[in-house]
């Protein structure tokens, strides 16, 4: 073998075993952190592993770290963090670490925030969370000749956002209340528009405007009514009659009382249903739509056949939900009518499964086992052979015992009870 060959060959063999060594030696330096960070961790020195971390630029395990640390020691990591990384890229990682907190720990985004100096971050985190006292709060800690332009922007953001109260808020929190009260007057003419005159008549309660309470109160009334919910609407007109007294509007005060006394017709047709005379309430209907225009009929017919559905009178309720939904034009009642159609039928079907019936009437001819008239309402069963009409629990009882039918005699089992 010629000399140079030899001599390539073994500079190769000796450049692979450097190559190797250095690779173990990188291997080594890489794993010792790891071990080192364990070992600080170990003894509780979050500092330090803290700064290894940082080193190693493993930010994520650096704030769990952060946050792991005792309060008194907090302050010195932070300084660490501003060692290791510079004034810019420590704000960047505080920055970082609130955004990746925000939706899982919006306290610990908060403080990542508020370290970063990042204001408007955190104030607007919680003024998509709708947290008003933490978003003013939170205003004293912008530096004062940031605040004004701050806020601002923060105040903005809520308005445009439709969060009126939260942008009212933060410029009345820097003494703008003229601007404050003007915010919410847009507000409450917005809920107005879009249907919420709940929501508008507590704004213009904050703004002392009575009178507009009033009105507020007096529409949300109106709205529950033609909505069928007869107890929201009562209290609405009595807040209605309360803000027009404060401001001193007796002629509307007045009006509005002279609605809510008609209102005993509805407590009257109610009373009727709930004792189960559904004639007497059935013939009020008509006086009741006269009464009180924007209260859609089939919501009375479905109030009636929701007492009989309760009093387990389910054909019945067929009835009264079918009249129901044939009167209303809503799609989203008569929906709710068609559901309870559905409903019935299932618990009508169930019950003749279950060898049930209901008497739709008083019977002429009494209960053949206890020899007591069979009332209308009451569960029945019959005899697949006679046909006879019984109380369905003393049937059951007397075929348990006798077998056979107390009129015809035939043999019975309970499941060859047929319902009626």
């Amino acid at each position: 073998m010629e000399t140079w060959l030899v001599f390539i060959t073994a500079f190769g063999i000796a450049l692979i075993f450097l190559i190797i060594a250095a690779s173990r030696k990188n291997k080594k330096k890489r794993r010792q952190p790891e071990k080192t960070i364990q070992t600080y961790l170990s003894y509780g020195d979050f500092i330090s592993a803290g700064k290894l971390y940082l080193r190693q630029k493993n930010y994520v395990e650096a704030a769990n770290l952060y946050f792991r640390t005792p309060l008194d020691k907090r302050p010195l990591f932070e300084s660490i963090v501003q060692q290791e990384l510079g004034p810019k890229e420590a704000q960047l990682f505080w920055i970082k670490t609130g955004r990746r907190f925000e939706r899982s720990d919006p306290e610990r985004a908060k403080i990542a925030y508020l370290l970063a100096g990042a204001y408007f971050d955190v104030i607007k985190m919680f003024i998509d969370r709708n947290d008003t006292n933490t978003v003013i709060d939170l205003v004293k800690y912008i530096p004062p000749k940031f605040q004004e332009q701050t806020v601002r922007k923060l105040s903005q953001y809520s308005f445009n956002r439709g969060k009126y109260r939260i942008s009212s808020e933060l410029l009345r929190a820097l003494g703008f209340v003229d601007e404050a009260d003007a915010i919410l007057a847009v507000g409450a003419h917005d809920y107005q528009a879009i249907e919420q005159p709940g929501v508008s008549a507590s704004i213009y309660g904050e703004l002392g405007r009575q009178d507009l309470v009033g009105e507020s109160q007096e529409e949300r009334g109106e709205r529950a009514l033609a909505a069928g919910r007869i107890e929201e609407a009562k209290e609405a007109f009595k807040q209605a009659i309360k803000a027009y007294d404060d401001s001193n509007q007796p002629k509307d005060a007045l009006r509005v009382e002279k609605r809510l006394e008609k209102f005993v017709l509805l407590d009257k047709f109610r009373d009727y249903a709930a004792a189960g005379d559904i004639e007497s309430a059935e013939e009020m209907i008509q006086e009741i739509s006269d009464a009180f225009p924007a209260l859609a009929t089939s919501d009375l017919y479905a109030e009636i056949a929701v007492v009989l559905e309760r009093n387990g009178k389910f054909s019945e309720a067929v009835n009264y939900f079918d009249k129901a939904a044939d009167l209303t034009n809503n799609p989203l009642k008569k929906q709710s009518y068609v559901n309870a159609l559905r409903r019935l039928a299932s618990l009508i079907a169930a019950q003749r499964a279950s060898g049930e019936g209901i008497a739709t009437e008083d019977l002429s001819e009494p209960c053949p086992v206890c020899r007591r008239p069979i009332a209308k309402g009451q569960k029945i069963a019959s005899c697949p052979y006679c046909h006879s009409i019984a109380h369905y629990s003393h049937l059951v009882e007397w075929v348990k015992v006798q077998g056979t039918c107390p009129i015809c005699r035939r043999h019975l089992k309970t499941d060859d009870f047929k319902t009626e």
